[in-house]
């Protein structure tokens, strides 16, 4: 009889150790799992902390008879922006103010966005363009064009939102 308990205790130990064993194991995984994900919302709170962007110079032009709308973007934040592809601009017109997504096309040509190409966005020139060439660099701007399509001609009152990758904006809106 004094085997059986001795066995007994013996199988008691090793479930203890084996239940253990699973619940350290997953709660390391778990634990792992969070900081990991804490660790990239701190990397992306700090992206948004330095980024900042600003608008200014807004102008329409008629350039071989399409109409595009001209503005400045200065980076006035500490971080390099360059993830141009995932930017995105929406632009809307009064009286409707229903926005229109612009994706980026590259580095206008002739002065026309895209090579003429509707509903995309591009730049003719970054200034000054030293430390981190095809970048907007802190205190850079960008001279930015967009190929506005559906303009009738009328008011040229409009509402401009440029959205950065990491989800930062700036907003421009002419005077009525």
């Amino acid at each position: 009889m004094a085997g059986a308990i001795i066995i007994a205790c013996a199988i008691g130990i090793l479930l203890l150790l084996l239940v253990g064993y699973v619940l350290v194991g997953s709660t390391l995984a778990s634990a792992d799992s969070i900081a990991s994900a804490q660790k990239d919302m701190v990397i992306l709170r700090e992206g948004q902390r330095d980024t900042a962007l600003e608008i200014s110079n807004a102008k329409w032009k008629n350039i071989a008879g399409k109409d595009l709308l001209w503005f400045d973007l200065k980076n006035t934040g500490t971080a390099p922006i360059g993830d141009f592809n995932h930017t995105d601009m929406f632009i809307s017109l009064y009286p409707d103010y229903i926005p229109v997504r612009y994706s980026f096309c590259g580095v206008a040509s002739g002065g026309i966005t895209g090579y003429g190409a509707l509903k995309t966005w591009g730049y003719t020139t970054i200034t000054p363009d030293t430390t981190h060439p095809y970048m907007l660099d802190p205190g850079e701007t960008m001279a930015v064009n967009i190929t506005y399509d559906n303009f009738d001609g009328g008011s040229k009152i409009y509402f401009v939102n440029v959205s950065t990758p990491n989800g930062i904006t700036a907003v421009n809106r002419s005077a009525p």
